[in-house]
């Protein structure tokens, strides 16, 4: 696909505000990382518990799109921090549903209260912009899965 000038100028602005907007965007998450030593994988398992209680490794394994064996090596770290219990379930001792601990329950609530916090305070910097604002992140994820499905198709090729 050719570009004229300005349109390479128009994608590299976008490109550039968009790098811009995550790295701000992150910062509170990372911040949230570091303060409870958590990986986003680990946070993932937590959040995934949190919203499917009795959810299994090979059910989790599937959402998070890695081999049960990487899940249950996740699971297993954050078991022993306590923040997950495993149980054994009911007529099927291979089964092994997950719930959050009451550890595990209070730092996804801490973690979503702040992500909720955050955009809070942006939607009220936005104010009248919020609307407009909003049509154009939904845009922009209506067109980001186009493009992957386009490069799926494609072989992953860009």
């Amino acid at each position: 696909m050719e570009f004229s000038d300005t349109s390479i100028e128009r994608i590299e602005r976008f490109s550039e505000q968009y790098w811009r907007s995550v790295r701000e965007l992150d910062i509170l998450r990372l911040r949230q990382w570091e303060l409870h030593r958590l990986t986003l994988p680990q946070l993932r398992i937590l959040f995934n518990v949190a919203r499917a209680p009795g959810i299994t490794a090979k059910e989790l394994a599937s959402i998070l799109g890695v081999t049960v064996s990487t899940t249950s090596g996740l699971v297993a770290k954050v078991v022993a921090r306590g923040l997950v219990t495993k149980r054994v379930a009911p007529g099927d001792h291979r089964q092994m549903p997950l719930e959050l601990t009451e550890d595990g329950r209070r730092i996804t609530d801490e973690v979503a209260g702040a992500g909720r916090q955050l955009m809070e305070q942006i939607a009220t910097l936005l104010g009248a912009r919020l609307g407009c604002v909003t049509e154009a992140l939904e845009l922009l994820g209506a067109a980001a899965s186009q493009a992957r499905e386009i490069q799926k198709d494609q072989g992953g090729r860009s």
